[in-house]
């Protein structure tokens, strides 16, 4: 098939990252609409990892007419149902949407076709299903019915949302028969009594260039503006201005053809829409009862772009990002949604036009320095992920022939082809690696990065720790997937993939360590990567966690029962039991927490008490549970520290403290 020469030279790239050139054409087409569709709605510009793209490519047998699946909670593409409780365990106001692909390789639209991903959809949304179904189909369908239970909607902020994407390599032409297939969905839909909007969009070749530019942030738009106002002449800007603008005419900027916010304007924010919290409900109210009175209360925006040109009341803005003002962006974004009228809504936007990284990185942190923003929201902007970014880089040129990049900001290696999609760790692969292999923790590895962050706030990424274990067990990782792939024959154990993680770490090397023993830890790591390097070796070491696993499986099985088979993955029972059991002489280590003596005083019988640094709460300390250390100087030093609680177990308290 004749395909559209730039969106032929992109299918060929995906081609290349992903290392699929035995692939037919027709399914590397259909896996590459997925990824450009999901990638459009995925938060904060994110890559799309390999694992996502598997578990959302549902074609095959048994598909239901379904090319590709997505499920969004706030904003987040969930990769499986433990993503879907990660993010709705707090409690806090879900916002659902489901993502529906079909794609065709072909150049005319179907009716056929179309009626056939209409009837699947349908099928799968509603309450009885009739169509046989794959295994990977019937995952999805699982987080759907998990959303589905009493206690998920009450946490509903609306009924879930609806997105149909018909692919097609020709030029819509408004087919009769196809839309009157949609209007019959909508109504189904609407019958259903459970979900919200229904938005169907027809891909012909150029919407889906459009996407493709999208994805990539490389577009230009023209905005009608009140006015604007010239800045002072800075070194390394290009171009640099303050605009008033009416809120309507932002929404050009905003979104995108198909209706939905344009998620990578905001690559560069610190912090992603935080919901409808009071300050945003303010916002809100100002907008839809005051709008005169916005511009006077609001701060406005900042965005960056590589090129501005103004002229007659109209600017010009090329590769935009909004590096500040995600909240009220979405605010207006939300407003615009429910058909308030915003046209009456002022916003000032200060525009910089550079194509220096280091700028761009000031003003991030300089318009967002008063704002309450938390640090883990800089996390990856920390100089450990640099060195590590650039640990990873050195390594992987010492060891040309089993590389891994950290990709620490989001698509930093979209334009460089030699880099495959394998090879990449994403800070998502980087912490639950680390967590599952080097803290013994592989029962929470399935977590959302962002709980993990701040579950572990005080263990990882603390300046001083060697970042050796980080690119280690990253990997490790990367090792142990390419085996998954070469050996089918255990690819059911793949849900299993940390607790195998953590058996392969203790068969390279079962000693001792503690992880903030900088040059132990290292002795430790040193002694791991000639087997990760050596493929025979790895593969000997996979194949040994594979049978060590089923064992310990079965044996655990037998001790407590056949009730006890499942859930076994996020079990903290299970993983203590493994631990002992591979390896009886020697018990797992314990991983001390690390954090900085912030106060001491002493009580009323004259003995020390203090508290150390630890998110979200700083955690007490008592001399009378920490009787081996000198606490004249305690004050401002860095410790590390075990956890105990009071008598009656509701408190937690540092023990065993130790200087590090």
């Amino acid at each position: 098939m004749q395909l559209q020469p730039i969106i032929k030279a992109k299918l060929n790239r995906f081609r290349e990252v992903r290392d699929i050139s035995d692939m037919k054409d027709s399914i590397v087409f259909e896996q590459f609409a997925n990824e450009v569709i999901l990638s459009n709605h995925q938060a904060g510009g994110i890559s799309i990892s390999d694992d996502l793209l598997n578990v959302a490519s549902v074609g095959g047998s048994d598909d239901m007419g379904i090319d590709g699946i997505g499920i969004k909670i706030n904003g987040i593409l969930v990769e499986s149902l433990d993503d879907a409780k990660d993010i709705v365990s707090g409690g806090n106001a879900a916002e659902i949407e489901f993502i529906f692909v079909q794609s065709k390789y072909k150049n005319k639209f179907d009716s056929g076709e179309y009626a056939k991903f209409i009837n699947g959809v349908t099928d799968f949304l509603s309450d009885t299903h009739y169509q046989p179904m794959n295994e990977t189909v019937k995952k999805w369908l699982e987080i759907k019915n998990y959303l589905m239970t009493n206690d998920v909607i009450l946490l509903w902020s609306e009924n879930p949302i609806i997105r149909l994407y018909y692919i097609v390599m020709g030029t819509w032409n408004g087919s009769g028969h196809i839309t009157a297939i949609s209007k019959k969905f909508e109504d189904d839909i609407r019958q259903l009594n459970t979900y919200g909007e229904v938005f169907i969009n027809y891909i012909d070749t150029e919407k889906f260039k459009i996407l493709c530019d999208d994805n990539e942030n490389r577009f230009s738009k023209v905005l009608d503006v009140i006015d604007t106002l010239s800045l002072t002449e800075v070194n390394n800007v290009d171009n640099s201005n303050i605009i008033l603008c009416y809120a309507d005419k932002l929404m050009q900027l905003l979104v995108t053809d198909d209706g939905i916010l344009r998620k990578r304007l905001f690559n560069d924010n610190v912090r992603d829409y935080q919901g409808e919290t009071a300050i945003n409900e303010s916002i809100y109210r100002t907008v839809e009862r005051e709008p005169e009175n916005f511009v006077l209360m609001n701060n406005g925006i900042t965005i960056i772009c590589t090129e501005m040109k103004s002229a007659n009341r109209k600017v010009t803005i090329t590769n935009p990002q909004i590096v500040n003002g995600c909240q009220t962006c979405s605010v207006l974004y939300r407003a615009y949604r429910k058909d308030v009228d915003i046209s009456n809504v002022v916003i000032s936007a200060k525009v910089i036009s550079t194509k220096d990284s280091e700028i761009t990185n000031k003003v991030i942190r300089g318009t967002n320095r008063q704002n309450i923003v938390y640090d883990e929201a800089f996390e990856c902007t920390r100089q450990f992920h640099k060195e590590l970014e650039e640990l990873f880089e050195a390594l992987s040129a010492e060891y040309p022939n089993n590389r891994v990049f950290y990709e620490r900001r989001s698509k930093q290696f979209a334009d460089n082809p030699t880099v495959k999609s394998y090879e990449k760790i994403s800070f998502r692969i980087l912490i639950q690696s680390f967590v599952s292999a080097f803290l013994n923790c592989p029962h929470k590895g399935h977590k959302h990065e962002s709980k993990l962050l701040q579950e572990f706030n005080n263990k990882i990424f603390i300046d001083g720790q060697s970042k050796l274990p980080y690119y280690v067990s990253s990997l490790m990782y990367s090792d142990m997937e390419k085996m998954f792939k070469k050996h089918v024959e255990y690819k059911d154990l793949k849900t299993y993939k940390f607790q195998i993680l953590l058996l392969i770490r203790k068969l390279c090397n079962n000693d001792q360590f503690s992880i903030n023993d900088e040059k132990n830890i290292d002795l430790y790591c040193e002694n791991i990567l000639p087997v990760l390097h050596d493929t025979q070796k790895f593969e000997e070491i996979f194949i040994s966690a594979i049978l060590e696993f089923n064992r310990l499986f079965h044996s655990w099985i037998d001790l407590k029962g056949e009730t006890y088979r499942y859930g076994i993955k996020d079990t903290a029972d299970f993983t203590n039991y493994m631990l002992s059991n591979m390896c009886p002489s020697q018990k797992s280590e314990m991983i001390p927490y690390r954090g900085t003596v912030i106060k001491i005083s002493r009580d009323r019988h004259n003995q020390y008490y203090g508290f150390i640094s630890k998110h979200p709460n700083n955690i007490f300390f008592h001399s009378s549970d920490n009787r081996n250390i000198d606490f004249e100087g305690l004050l401002n030093r860095d410790v590390i520290y075990d956890i105990g609680h009071d008598k009656d177990g509701t408190r937690e308290k540092a023990i065993n403290i130790r200087l590090v």
